[in-house]
């Protein structure tokens, strides 16, 4: 079954193909992904996964190898949705953003709960170019930034972190996130333009709304202009404080199904990202607990 594969990495890079929204979202929408299937079948010969499985008991399997030998960015965003969201924090005081764009970058994970925190995740896999560049967007818009590593590059990050406010977590080789450096409250640097450009439509306006008691009354081609030219008189320590209340709000629409523990812990971060409504949910669990023929 596994003559495809040239060696463990093929096995690897392949596996971490299934762990992605879009695969996920095929199973929520039609109830079934030949992609994950076919990818099940193929690995079959290779990974320890017997014929009467649930692809459920599957994908797990697929999911622990990827833990030892590959970890690849989803490892990250989920270690950071299971043990610091849902371990320390919970899905009713806090709000966990998938891919959130701030400036010319696209923050990995950001959490709001009082704080805004943002995880910006460096596999072993990844190189830091463009680091430089996304902190500095990331300490616009955020009160505290994190850069999230694996532990045998703690100290080529430490030393580009020589002396800042962004704090350190390390994926252990228990598998377990530990504080290396803790981040610093990131005030000074806020600025009011960018974190306005990060929000939607409708939460910059409730800002808008909260403070000036209206929100502009001008066309349509005009309204983001002027919204902005009021946000900025704005102190951006307050407006942080309510982009943080705005984006608290974009909360899962089944709150009870994501935090439960119907959730395979390996989809933690999928089902927070995609925010199936309860029918979807329904068709996933279905078809997780399907027998592999």
């Amino acid at each position: 079954m596994g003559h495809s594969y040239q060696n463990s990495t093929d096995v690897s890079m392949s596996i971490s193909g299934v762990f992605s929204n879009s695969h996920f979202k095929n199973v929520l929408d039609k109830g079934y992904s030949p992609y994950i299937d076919k990818k099940i079948e193929r690995l079959q010969g290779v990974l320890p996964i017997g014929k009467e499985e649930s692809r459920k008991q599957a994908l797990e399997t697929m999911y622990n190898h990827l833990l030892k030998k590959y970890r690849c960015e989803y490892i990250y965003k989920n270690f950071i949705t299971q043990k610091i969201l849902l371990g320390r924090h919970s899905l009713n005081t806090s709000t966990l953003i998938n891919e959130f764009r701030v400036g010319s970058s696209v923050a990995d994970v950001v959490l709001i709960n009082g704080k805004s925190t943002v995880y910006e995740i460096k596999t072993e896999l990844d190189n830091p170019d463009r680091l430089r560049d996304q902190l500095s967007d990331y300490q616009k818009a955020f009160t505290e930034i994190y850069l999230v590593v694996h532990y045998s590059c703690i100290d080529t990050y430490m030393e580009k972190l020589n002396g800042a406010t962004i704090g350190l977590i390390a994926l252990n080789r228990r598998n377990q996130l530990s504080v290396r450096k803790e981040a610093i409250s990131n005030i000074n640097h806020l600025d009011t333009t960018t974190m306005f450009k990060s929000l939607r439509k409708q939460e910059y306006s409730n800002i808008i709304k909260k403070v000036y008691g209206y929100v502009p009354d001008v066309p349509n081609m005009f309204y983001f202009k002027e919204c902005l030219r009021l946000a900025k008189r704005m102190d951006a320590v307050d407006f942080n404080k309510m982009m943080g209340e705005e984006l608290k709000k974009r909360k899962p629409k089944e709150k009870e199904i994501a935090g439960s523990n119907k959730i395979p812990d390996y989809l933690r971060n999928i089902c927070l990202a995609i925010d199936p409504t309860r029918n979807e949910y329904q068709r996933l669990f279905h078809y997780l607990n399907q027998t592999i023929h």
